[in-house]
């Protein structure tokens, strides 16, 4: 409950950052990052003895860093490192739905845009709300 509540804080004050300035600052990314892994030990994947879904989310946001190097920025850093932080938090299944999720909203609102406003394929979307809403239809799931 307390990694929930901690994450959701993360990505609420992220959601808000990335629509109003399109960046995410370090220092929002280095203490919630700080905090992952004694939150993780006391409360979350650690605690339960779920090391390795805990390491598979730090891979997770790695390749997803790769993936931004890769692409030349086309996935902004300060997501990937949401993801890698979101990844710590939840351990590797649970974020790889949530990003799943996200990548899925993402989709829908882009063909949307597309489609009803016109917009061309190189319309920039912030990702964390779309993560954002994941987490919490995530969240909606686990207690139906």
């Amino acid at each position: 409950m307390i990694i929930n509540i901690i994450l959701c804080i993360f990505l609420i004050v992220g959601t808000f950052l990335d629509i109003k300035k399109r960046s995410v600052p370090v220092i929002l990314l280095l203490i919630f990052g700080a905090l992952a892994l004694p939150l993780s030990c006391f409360f979350g994947q650690i605690k339960d003895g779920a090391l390795w879904d805990e390491l598979f989310g730090l891979l997770l946001g790695l390749v997803f860093i790769g993936i931004t190097v890769i692409s030349e920025g086309k996935l902004g850093m300060g997501d990937s490192f949401v993801i890698m932080i979101s990844g710590l938090y939840l351990g590797g299944l649970r974020a790889t739905v949530m990003i799943l999720y996200g990548m899925i909203a993402a989709s829908l609102v882009s063909v949307f845009l597309l489609v009803v406003k016109r917009r061309s394929g190189k319309t920039e979307l912030p990702f964390i709300p779309f993560l954002l809403s994941a987490f919490i239809l995530q969240l909606v799931e686990e207690m139906i």
